[in-house]
């Protein structure tokens, strides 16, 4: 499902009013794909969730994403301590730290990695990786979530390697011109 219906201060209308009006709504959605088998319900929702997360699980819908760690620092590790494994989670990897040190990189790819093992986490930076991230920092951070995270499993293909001669990225790509 896409419901974006929080922003960077929280949910676009009260926890009251959605209870009221969309849980049942969400409740019965939820019921009939239960029926027939399915047990995953993903929700994307950007933002600060905090608010109607419970609402969502109460609903049946088991499984946000994207966790966020925005301005607001959303932190799958804290969400799985107030809801437990009934949340699953999507995202929650620090994009912003990918354009710092090695050790940060690995520093939060082993944080993450006791709730990769418990289960029910996809661990993955949130929307796109900012155009200020080297090219062979998200090499290391993909290498190192396959040492933490992937425990040298056997179907996980190698990375590659980076061409010196491939053309540098142009940060002018980035960039919205209004007026042009």
């Amino acid at each position: 499902m896409w419901e974006d219906m929080c922003y960077n201060s929280g949910p676009l209308l009260s926890p009251k009013v959605f209870k009221e009006v969309l849980v049942p709504h969400y409740k019965r959605i939820t019921g009939v794909l239960n029926k027939y088998g399915v047990d995953i319900v993903f929700l994307d929702c950007d933002g600060k969730i905090d608010a109607l997360a419970g609402l969502w699980l109460e609903s049946g819908v088991n499984t946000m994403f994207p966790i966020e760690v925005g301005t607001w620092k959303h932190d799958p590790v804290e969400f799985r301590k107030k809801f437990g494994k009934e949340m699953r989670l999507m995202g929650g990897v620090d994009k912003h730290l990918l354009a710092g040190s090695r050790e940060d990189i690995t520093r939060e790819v082993e944080r993450l990695a006791p709730l990769v093992e418990e289960g029910g986490f996809i661990p993955m930076p949130d929307h796109r990786v900012p155009p200020d991230v080297p090219l062979s920092n998200y090499i290391f951070y993909i290498e190192e979530a396959k040492r933490v995270w992937g425990k040298g499993l056997p179907n996980i293909a190698p990375t590659g390697v980076i061409d010196p001669n491939a053309p540098k990225a142009r940060s002018d790509l980035y960039t919205w011109h209004l007026g042009d």
